[in-house]
C-alpha cells in the first residue's frame, strides 16, 4: 500500500537530493569566472560554491533558513553555465532547486504564488481571459510608453516602471488554430504533436503560426491539444514542487492520447521540461522514455526531418545575429540547427554575435523578481548585439525575446527581436512555398 510521506521526509528528501550534487564540489571557485549574476554582484553567497556551501550547512543542522539565506539561493538564473563549466561534473542547479523545494516544504508556498501556480495556471482560462483584457488595453492606448502613467500601476503588480511589455494577445493561438491541422501536401508524412507554451499561445502567437504553416505545408499533421497546461519550469523554479509534477503529469497523459509521432515545441524552457525535467516528477519507464525522445525543438526538428530546398525559400533583406537560450544550448544541447536554418535563407546575412552563449539574464520570472540585476546582465547583451552591426536578433526562448526586447527599447536601440522559425516562416511565404 503506498503511503503519503510527511512534510518533514519530504523535505529532508529534498536536502539528500541537494547532498548527492554538493558532495561533489571541490571549491575550487571555477564558476565564480562564469557566473552572470556574481559578475554583477561579486558575493560569494550568489556563485554556485557558496550555495553548496550554504547546502551543506543546512543539511547538517549548522544553518537556519534566515531571509539571507533564502535571497541567496533565489539569486540563480538557472542558466546552466556554472554547470557546464565545472570540472568537477557538478549540476548546481539542481542544488538550487531542492533547495528552493525544501524551503517551500518547511514554509509553505506564498499565498500568491500558491494562487497563481496553483489556480490560475492549472485552471488556464482566468489567465488566457486576463491577457486578452490587457491585450484590448494595450491596443486602446496604442502601446505603454515611457512617459504613460499607467506605468506607475506596475510596481502593484511586481513589475518596475521602466519595464516595456510586448502585446498581448487578444485571441489566443490555440483559439486561433484548429486542435486538428491537416497536411496540406496531401497524405501525412507524420502526426506532430505541439506543445505552444503559454507565451506562445498568449503573447508570440505569430510564432504558433509560423510553426503550423511550416510543419502543415511540408506534409505532416499538426495536433494542438487544448487542454495542455503550462510546462511546469516557471512553477518548480519558483520552489512549488507539487504543482510542478501536478502540471507536468497532465501534460504527459494528455499528449499519449494523441497517438502522435513527434512532439515540437517552440519555447526553449518547453523543450527542457518535456524532455528532461518531467524526469524528475514522473517514474522512470518505458513510457516515459518513448514520450521524451519524441520532443524536438522546432529548430532541431526541422533540421532533421524537412528537406528545404533552394527553390522554396524567398529572399529577404535581413541583417541577423543569433542569441542561444541556456535552455536550449546547455539545457538541450540544440546550437547548431538554428544558425543553419537562419544561414540557408537567400538574402540573410548573418553575424555571429560575441558571447552568443551568454545568459541575456531573462531567467523567466527571475527577470520580475530581480529586475535591476537581470537588467544590469542583459546590458552586456545589448553591447554585443549593436557591436554586431545587425538590425534582427533571433532566438529560441519568449523570455529572452521579451527581455532583449525591453532593454533595446531602453537604450533606443532598433534592432527587432524574433523567432528563427518566424524568419523562416517568412521566407517560405515570400516564395510562396506555404
Amino acid at each position: 500500500m503506498n503511503m503519503k510521506i510527511s512534510a518533514t521526509q519530504e523535505a529532508e528528501t529534498h536536502l539528500l537530493e541537494a547532498a548527492k550534487e554538493f558532495q561533489k564540489c571541490m571549491q575550487c571557485g571555477k564558476c565564480r569566472s562564469v557566473c552572470p549574476v556574481f559578475k554583477e554582484m561579486g558575493n560569494e553567497l550568489y556563485v554556485a560554491r557558496g550555495k553548496n556551501k550554504l547546502a551543506e550547512k543546512l543539511v547538517s543542522g549548522e544553518l537556519e533558513i534566515t531571509q539571507r539565506v533564502e535571497d541567496a539561493i533565489n539569486e540563480c538564473l538557472n542558466c546552466k553555465t556554472c554547470s557546464a563549466n565545472c570540472p568537477a561534473g557538478v549540476s548546481p542547479e539542481h542544488v538550487v532547486l531542492r533547495l528552493r523545494w525544501y524551503i517551500t516544504t518547511k514554509k509553505g508556498l506564498h499565498f500568491f504564488k500558491a494562487l497563481i501556480f496553483r489556480q490560475l495556471l492549472w485552471r488556464k482560462w482566468p489567465i488566457t481571459l486576463g491577457c486578452a483584457i490587457v491585450g484590448i488595453a494595450q491596443k486602446l492606448l496604442f502601446g505603454i510608453g515611457p512617459k504613460n502613467p499607467v506605468r506607475h500601476l506596475f510596481p502593484l503588480f511586481g513589475f518596475s516602471k521602466r519595464r516595456n511589455f510586448p502585446q498581448l494577445a487578444i485571441r489566443s493561438a490555440q483559439s486561433q488554430l484548429p486542435e486538428i491541422n491537416r497536411s496540406k501536401a496531401g497524405q501525412a508524412k507524420m502526426r506532430i504533436g505541439y506543445f505552444t507554451g503559454c507565451a506562445g499561445n498568449l503573447i508570440y502567437t505569430n510564432t504558433a503560426k509560423s510553426v503550423v504553416d511550416i510543419l502543415t505545408g511540408f506534409g505532416y499533421e499538426v495536433v494542438i491539444p487544448k487542454k495542455q497546461k503550462c510546462n511546469g519550469t516557471p512553477v518548480l523554479a519558483n520552489g512549488d514542487y507539487e504543482g510542478a509534477k501536478r502540471l507536468m503529469e497532465h501534460n504527459f497523459e494528455l499528449f499519449r492520447k494523441y497517438d502522435l509521432d513527434a512532439i515540437v515545441v517552440s519555447c526553449s524552457s518547453c523543450g527542457m521540461s518535456l524532455k528532461k525535467e518531467i524526469k524528475v516528477f514522473i517514474d522512470d519507464s518505458p513510457e516515459l522514455s518513448e514520450f521524451t525522445g519524441k520532443v524536438y525543438d522546432i529548430n532541431e526538428f526541422i533540421e532533421q526531418n524537412i528537406d528545404i530546398k533552394p527553390e522554396h525559400l524567398g529572399e529577404l533583406d535581413y541583417k541577423v545575429t543569433y542569441h542561444d537560450p541556456c535552455h536550449m544550448v546547455r539545457g538541450q544541447g540544440v546550437r547548431d540547427q538554428p544558425r543553419d536554418l537562419l544561414k540557408m535563407i537567400p538574402g540573410v546575412d548573418f553575424t555571429e554575435m560575441k558571447n552568443a552563449d551568454t545568459c541575456c539574464g531573462s531567467a523567466g520570472s527571475y527577470c520580475i523578481t530581480h529586475y535591476d540585476t537581470s537588467i544590469k546582465i542583459n546590458n552586456h547583451k545589448i553591447e554585443d548585439i549593436q557591436d554586431a552591426g545587425v538590425d534582427m536578433v533571433a532566438t529560441g526562448c519568449p523570455t529572452c525575446v521579451m527581455h532583449i526586447a525591453d532593454n533595446l527599447a531602453q537604450h533606443e536601440s532598433k534592432e527587432d527581436v524574433r523567432f528563427v522559425v518566424e524568419i523562416l516562416a517568412d521566407s517560405l511565404r515570400a516564395a510562396k512555398t506555404i
